[in-house]
C-alpha cells in the first residue's frame, strides 16, 4: 500500500468533525508556507568550482550516466 493510500485511508476513518479540523489546519498551513523557490533563494550563486557542463550533464555527475555531447 502506498503512503498516499495509507493517509487517505486514515483520513476516511476520522470523524467528519476531525476531517474538518484537518482540512482547516492544512488550509492555514498552506496559506503561511513560502513557495519552495523562496525557501531556496538564499542558495542562488553560492556554488563554486562546478563543471561548466553541469546543467547538460547533471545525471552524469550525480549518477555516473554517460555524458551528453
Amino acid at each position: 500500500m502506498s503512503t498516499i493510500t495509507e493517509i487517505e485511508s486514515a483520513i476516511e476513518k476520522l470523524s467528519p468533525a476531525d476531517q474538518h479540523k484537518l482540512h482547516e489546519w492544512l488550509s492555514a498551513r498552506q496559506a503561511t508556507q513560502k513557495p519552495v523557490f523562496e525557501k531556496l533563494r538564499h542558495l542562488a550563486g553560492k556554488a563554486r568550482n562546478l563543471p561548466s557542463d553541469l546543467a547538460a550533464n547533471h545525471d552524469h555527475y550525480l549518477h555516473g550516466t554517460p555524458k551528453h555531447s
